[in-house]
């Protein structure tokens, strides 16, 4: 896990490679890094959604990165989860309104359930295509650092000397 400084990372201070896939960035987002919910607060479900969803919110860091590098490959990730996860939400919708409409025969309570767990399937694959589940990178419980699960050696490399890797070289055939 690589930690970045959060003042490094809201200033935009970053190199151009992409810190998930090493890639050089094809662009340089804006975007809202928050904290993970403590472990803790998964047992507040217990008292209500309401108070868990009260307590992570008051308890979340979040870092406003100014340029995040994003690459290709971020971007074709982001592109299929949110096709998969819309596609999977249209046909939970489908079905749900299919075992309603059919719900006094056979198959209708088992389309209604299906639906309904449908749905939730695609609401998480749309969930998994917002830009920070895809960027990788959490704000530390403390606010002081975002972090990087699973960093790429040529960004280490990149943020080490301040500049992105050299691109190998090819010989130009004429």
């Amino acid at each position: 896990m690589l930690q970045l400084p959060a003042g490094q990372v809201a200033a935009g201070h970053l190199p151009p490679v992409c810190p998930r896939h090493g890639e050089p960035a094809l662009e340089m987002k804006k975007l809202r890094l928050i904290s993970k919910p403590p472990p803790w607060a998964a047992f507040l479900i217990i008292l209500g959604g309401i108070v868990y969803v009260i307590v992570v919110m008051a308890l979340r860091k979040t870092v406003n990165a100014a340029a995040w590098p994003w690459c290709a490959t971020c971007k074709a990730n982001r592109s299929r989860n949110l096709g998969i996860g819309l596609g999977v939400l249209a046909l939970g919708l489908l079905l749900f309104v299919v075992g309603i409409a059919t719900i006094d025969g056979d198959a209708g309570p088992m389309l209604l359930l299906l639906g309904l767990v449908v749905l939730i399937v695609g609401i998480v694959f749309a969930a998994r295509s917002g830009y920070q589940a895809v960027a990788g990178a959490f704000v530390s419980q403390d606010g002081n650092f975002v972090e990087v699960a699973k960093p790429d050696p040529r960004f280490q490399q990149a943020l080490q000397y301040g500049q992105a890797p050299p691109q190998p070289q090819y010989p130009q055939y004429r």
